[in-house]
C-alpha cells in the first residue's frame, strides 16, 4: 500500500508509535538530566569541606618530570668523571629499579610541598579573618546570620578549615540554641579533622614504604645476577676473555645489589625531614583552629543556667531554704569539715594509687624498652656477623677464582708454546716432503729411470708367461726301468 492510500487506522497507529518513541526519548533525557543533577549535587556536597589533601594527579606529573630531569642530569654530568660519573652510573646504569625509586621520591616531594603551601595558606586565613568572626556577638542571631552570609558570598566554608567549622557551628547554634549540642558537635569536628588530616598522609607513607622495598628488590636482583655469574664463571671455559667477561658480570650484579639499596635509603632520609616538619606544622594548625573556636565562639555562648530568676522576696526564700534543707545551722562547720576530710582522704588514696600505677607502668616500660634494645642489639650483631661472613666468603671465592684463572692462563701459555713447536716441526716435514717430491720428479724425468722401468715391465711379462704355463694341468707318468749291475 502506498503512502497516499493509507487508511485512518494506519495513520493513527503510526502517530501512536511516534508518540511512544518521543515519550521514551523524553523519559531517557529526563533520567539522564536527573542523574547529572544528582552527580552535581553530590559533588557540591562533598566539596564543601576544606582539606589539606594534595592533588594526586599533580603528584604523579611532578614524579615523572622530576625523574626525567634527574636522568638527564646524570647523563649531562657523565663526561665530568670522578664522582659525577658514579652519580650517572647510580641513576642510569643500575636498571629500571632506580627510576621507580626516583618516581616515588619526587611524588613524595610534591606531596610535602603542596601540603606546606596549603598549611601556610590556612594559617594566613586565620590571621586575616576575612569573615570578621572576631567582632560577632554569639548572643545576637542577626550578627551570626550576617557572618554566615559573608562566608557564603566568599565560599570561605569550602576553603578554610577554621571557617568551615565555625560556619557549621553557627548554623547549628542558630537552629537549636543548645550549648551542649554545639559543644558536642565542635568536639566531633575536632576528631573528624584530625582523622582526615592523618589520612592525607597515607599516600606519602606508602611511597616512603615503597622506596626501600624497591631498593631491596634491586638488592635481591643484583645478588641473584652475581650468583648466576659465579655459576657461569665456574662452569664455563678457561679462556682469558671469558674469565674477564664473567668477572665483569659478577661485578655489575654486585653493584646493582648495593647501589639500589643505597639510593633508596638516601632518598627516604631526604624526604623524612621535610615531611616531619610539615606534619608538625599541620598539627599546630589544627590546634590553632581548636583554640580559635573555643576562644572566639564557644566561650562566648550563653548557657541556659544564665537566665535571670525572678524572686519576689529573696530574703524569705533563702531563709525557708535553709530551714528546709539544713535544719541546724550550728552543724555547718562539722558537716563541712567531715566532708572536706573525707574528700581529702579519697583524693590522697586516689593519688597514691595513681602514683603506684605510674611507677609500675614506668618500670614495666623501662624493662620492656631495655629488653627490646638488647634484642635489637643482638639482632644487629647477628646480622653484622652474617654480612661479614658472607663478605669473607665472597672474597675467598673471588681469590680462589682468580687463582684458578691465573693457573688456567699459565696452562694456556704452556699449551700455546707446545702448539707453536709442533707447528715448526710440521713446517719441517712439509719442507722435506716437497724436497722428496722434487727428487722423485727429477728421477722420473731421466733416461736411466725409463730404461729400468722398461726392463721391469719385460721381466714382469716373462714372469706372467711362466706362471701361466705352470698353472696349466699336466699328466705325470712313472716308468719303471731296471739297470744291470
Amino acid at each position: 500500500m502506498s503512502k497516499k492510500n493509507k487508511s485512518p487506522e494506519d495513520i493513527e497507529e503510526t502517530a501512536a508509535t511516534v508518540s511512544a518513541d518521543d515519550a521514551k526519548a523524553a523519559a531517557k533525557a529526563a533520567a539522564k538530566a536527573a542523574k547529572d543533577a544528582d552527580k552535581a549535587t553530590e559533588r557540591d556536597i562533598l566539596s564543601k569541606h576544606a582539606s589539606t589533601m594534595s592533588r594526586t594527579w599533580l603528584d604523579l606529573i611532578i614524579g615523572v618530570i622530576g625523574t626525567g630531569a634527574t636522568i638527564f642530569f646524570g647523563l649531562s654530568v657523565k663526561g665530568l668523571g670522578g664522582t659525577w660519573k658514579y652519580v650517572n652510573g647510580l641513576i642510569n646504569e643500575r636498571g629500571p629499579i632506580q627510576w621507580f625509586e626516583l618516581i616515588c621520591f619526587w611524588m613524595a616531594i610534591s606531596i610535602v610541598i603542596q601540603k606546606f603551601l596549603i598549611v601556610r595558606k590556612q594559617r594566613k586565613m586565620i590571621i586575616a579573618d576575612p569573615a570578621q568572626t572576631r567582632g560577632v556577638d554569639p548572643t545576637s542571631d542577626d550578627d551570626i546570620n550576617a557572618c554566615l552570609k559573608r562566608m557564603e558570598e566568599t565560599r570561605l566554608q569550602e576553603k578554610s578549615l577554621l571557617f568551615g567549622r565555625i560556619y557549621r557551628a553557627y548554623s547549628l547554634w542558630v537552629a537549636s540554641h543548645d550549648l551542649g549540642r554545639v559543644s558536642t558537635f565542635a568536639g566531633g569536628e575536632t576528631t573528624r579533622e584530625n582523622t582526615n588530616s592523618d589520612s592525607t598522609y597515607t599516600i606519602v607513607r606508602t611511597l616512603l614504604w615503597a622506596i626501600p622495598i624497591f631498593g631491596f628488590i634491586g638488592t635481591v636482583q643484583g645478588l641473584a645476577a652475581a650468583v648466576s655469574g659465579f655459576a657461569d664463571f665456574l662452569s664455563g671455559s678457561a679462556e682469558l676473555s671469558a674469565i674477564k667477561g664473567a668477572i665483569a658480570d659478577v661485578t655489575i650484579g654486585l653493584g646493582v645489589a648495593f647501589d639500589t639499596t643505597f639510593l633508596a635509603l638516601m632518598l627516604v632520609t631526604i624526604v623524612q625531614f621535610p615531611l616531619t616538619f610539615v606534619t608538625l606544622r599541620e598539627m599546630d594548625l589544627l590546634g590553632d583552629v581548636d583554640n580559635y573556636t573555643d576562644e572566639h565562639f564557644l566561650s562566648l555562648l550563653p548557657s541556659s543556667e544564665q537566665q535571670p530568676v525572678v524572686i519576689e522576696n529573696l530574703e524569705d526564700s533563702i531563709e525557708a531554704a535553709f530551714r528546709r534543707y539544713i535544719p541546724d545551722p550550728d552543724k555547718y562547720a562539722t558537716v563541712f569539715d567531715g566532708a572536706m576530710a573525707r574528700a581529702g582522704d579519697a583524693l590522697k588514696a586516689s593519688f597514691a594509687g595513681i602514683a603506684g600505677d605510674l611507677s609500675r607502668v614506668q618500670k614495666e616500660t623501662n624493662a620492656d624498652l631495655t629488653r627490646a634494645l638488647a634484642e635489637a642489639h643482638e639482632r644487629a650483631d647477628a646480622l653484622a656477623g652474617k654480612y661479614a661472613h658472607a663478605n669473607d666468603e665472597i672474597l675467598s671465592t673471588l681469590q680462589g677464582a682468580l687463582a684458578s684463572a691465573s693457573s688456567a692462563a699459565k696452562s694456556i701459555g704452556d699449551e700455546t708454546q707446545a702448539i707453536a713447536a709442533l707447528g715448526s716441526k710440521i713446517q719441517e716435514m712439509l719442507a722435506a716432503e716437497k724436497a722428496l717430491d722434487r727428487a722423485l720428479a727429477t728421477v722420473s724425468s731421466g733416461q736411466d729411470f725409463r730404461t729400468l722401468v722398461g726392463d721391469i715391465k719385460s721381466h714382469l711379462a716373462s714372469t706372467d708367461e711362466f706362471c701361466r704355463r705352470l698353472s696349466k694341468p699336466r699328466v705325470i707318468t712313472f716308468r719303471e726301468e731296471s739297470f744291470a749291475d
